[in-house]
């Protein structure tokens, strides 16, 4: 994958999402979810997607940056991948390699699932909030009807909205998170690559060599 291309991707993507997000800001649907979720649970659901947006972002920058340190043979992790090479058995330094790696984006999955599990919680926090004005005793009262009603429905839009908000930011974000995690399996395929692609490594004091084909 080009340096450029992962920035290009996601550039496209998000597009995308903001152009979505505009068109329902412009019909009115942003301000009626946020009149109609009293519990402001998706207030807080869009937070956190701008920081698991965001993180997406740096992420990505820290990939592109690898990927240009890549194209001229040095600096970054191929230093310190070469090292562990030396110090260690091929397998393991690439496991490691591999772990740091994908070890730095699994937060953003966590924060794409949580948008999710709050959606949910909201979905429960509105029946609550719809239920807590129905009174058995009051049913055959007209004057409190209107009221039961009326908080029937600020409770089913806390439920219904929260819901909508938490699965489609999740969409959204997991949708960053795909796109970052191939970026991240190609830039270390790529450092496996450049590994060996100056011939043979040293191992360590178990002695021997790793040719240059070696991961072939």
């Amino acid at each position: 994958m080009h340096h450029w291309l992962l920035w290009s991707r996601f550039a496209a993507l998000n597009l995308v999402g903001i152009a979505g997000l505009f068109l329902v800001w412009i019909n009115g649907w942003v301000d009626r979810i946020v009149q109609g979720d009293s519990s402001g649970i998706s207030i807080l659901i869009f937070a956190l997607f701008v920081v698991g947006l965001v993180a997406s972002a740096w992420r990505i920058d820290k990939v592109t940056r690898e990927l240009d340190y890549l194209r001229v043979g040095q600096g970054g992790r191929l230093a310190a991948y070469r090292q562990s090479v030396v110090n260690n058995d091929r397998s393991t330094a690439t496991r490691a390699l591999e772990l740091r790696l994908f070890s730095r984006i699994a937060f953003i999955r966590h924060i794409a699932n949580t948008l999710v599990l709050l959606g949910l919680i909201g979905t429960v926090v509105g029946f609550v909030l719809a239920l807590s004005g129905v009174s058995a005793e009051a049913v055959s009262d007209p004057t409190a009807v209107a009221g039961m009603v009326s908080q029937l429905i600020s409770g089913m839009g806390v439920a219904l909205y929260t819901t909508l908000v938490g699965s489609v930011l999740n969409l959204w974000l997991a949708a960053n998170y795909q796109l970052l995690a191939t970026g991240t399996a190609n830039l270390a395929a790529a450092l496996i690559d450049a590994g060996y692609a100056n011939g043979p490594i040293p191992a360590g004091p178990g002695g021997g060599t790793y040719p240059a084909d070696a991961h072939a």
